[in-house]
């Protein structure tokens, strides 16, 4: 079934008339004769039934239906136009490359892994876009990206990156030299996470344990501030473990009780479809994955 859709030549035509309202200087900036241009706008108009502009003395001007059809088809072109520029780099390992993370994530584990994979890729220029939860991640601005979650993601290739364990942690403020106990889950304030709100169920029904109640609870959007409230003593959490080792190493946190939960969500690399076969994606995946997943 053949398609209904107009030339490239004729929509650039009608784009530069309706930009400049004239069609002598749009037949300079698309590098055609002024006939040449109204040829192209009247086959258009012709294709779609509908007048596009009317003359006003020298100039023209957009009709009602010009004006609709213009805000239609000028995020097309544009979209085109980035696309056609992009397609050089498309079998390159080289240019920019978008990675998605978490805030916490991205600055306690993914930031050294950057800094060796641009030691070992010097020509890919890596930007990192953070987001808050898996709903954020923007399929247009980022080439691949880290999520926890469960597949499938739609319009996603994805990988497998490691598993998250789960653990409860308080600071060694909090004890007093007292051995730990199960009633310490209902003895202090419990920290929570806006977006995993089914952390303790997750950690409570792993561990067998029944789910405290405390008095009250905090809860945050990043799990970078629950990390500082839990080392100042203001609660105990729920954290992976990826995220706090150095506050482990350092004694500024520990764990409240020995069970540490490996729940079936994992982290996973993410890719949109439409970018995940370029190289430097590969590249970057590849060597991510070489990363986390050697013995």
């Amino acid at each position: 079934m053949r398609r209904t859709i107009p030339s490239t030549m004729a929509l650039i035509c009608f784009e530069a008339a309706a930009r400049y309202q004239n069609f002598t200087q749009a037949a300079q900036d698309v590098n055609l004769t002024q006939s040449a241009v109204s040829r192209q706008i009247n086959l258009l108009e012709d294709l779609l039934r509908q007048r596009l502009f009317e003359r006003v003395r020298r100039r023209v001007k957009l009709t009602a239906a010009g004006q609709h059809y213009l805000l239609q088809i000028q995020p097309l072109l544009e979209s085109l136009e980035i696309a056609t520029i992009r397609m050089p780099e498309f079998q390159t390992i080289s240019g920019g490359i978008n990675i998605g993370t978490y805030p916490t994530l991205g600055s306690r584990w993914l930031l050294k892994h950057l800094m060796n994979f641009s030691t070992e890729f010097p020509d890919i220029n890596t930007n990192t876009i953070t987001y808050l939860d898996n709903k954020q991640f923007d399929h247009n601005m980022i080439d691949i990206g880290i999520v926890q979650g469960d597949p499938p993601w739609p319009g996603c290739q994805h990988d497998y990156l490691m598993p998250e364990e789960l653990a409860v942690i308080i600071s060694p403020k909090l004890l007093d030299d007292q051995k730990i106990e199960e009633n310490i889950f209902s003895s202090h304030r419990l920290l929570q996470h806006t977006t995993r709100p089914q952390s303790w169920d997750i950690w409570c029904q792993s561990a067998n344990v029944k789910k405290p109640s405390p008095q009250n609870t905090l809860y945050f959007s990043q799990f970078e501030m629950i990390i500082e409230a839990t080392v100042s003593g203001h609660g105990i959490a729920i954290l992976p473990l990826v995220l706090i080792e150095r506050e482990l190493a350092d004694k500024q946190l520990i764990l409240a009780h020995p069970h540490i939960a490996k729940p079936k969500s994992a982290y996973y690399l993410i890719s949109p479809s439409t970018k995940a076969n370029t190289k430097k994606v590969h590249a970057f995946r590849d060597w991510l994955l070489s990363q986390t997943q050697s013995p």
